[in-house]
């Protein structure tokens, strides 16, 4: 149970939706350009945001499927027209690649990787 309670860390809920539907909506309203979306928001603080969940989630212990929650919230704001559909389905996928790469960094150093036996050469007596 401990384990779902900090899967379910308000930090990561109130940003997800922020970030995937309330600054594209602000920017699209603003009289900021197209080319300041696309660099600052998309690029710059999203993919930021996605190692930063990556790390989050794993850090808390939490469930691997919930590495999908930020890129289909992206998605959700590709549907609502807040993001084009030229690029966004490219960027989710990469979001997901680079949320995916910093959950699972650090895991070849393991605590007990150089203690494992070896299988190659079978089974043998330590």
């Amino acid at each position: 149970m401990k384990r779902l309670k900090e899967a379910f860390d308000w930090r990561f809920w109130v940003w997800v939706p922020i970030l995937a539907l309330l600054v594209p909506f602000v920017i699209n309203k603003t009289a900021l350009s197209v080319n300041f979306k696309i660099v600052f928001s998309l690029f710059i603080v999203n993919m930021i945001f996605s190692i930063i969940a990556g790390a989050f989630l794993r850090k808390h212990g939490a469930f691997w499927y919930l590495l999908f929650i930020w890129p289909i919230f992206f998605l959700a704001s590709i549907w609502l027209g807040l993001n084009s559909h030229m690029y966004g389905y490219y960027l989710a996928a990469l979001y997901f690649v680079i949320e995916l790469f910093a959950f699972t960094r650090g895991q070849e150093e393991e605590v007990d990787v150089e203690n494992q036996i070896p299988v190659d050469g079978g089974f043998r007596e330590i």
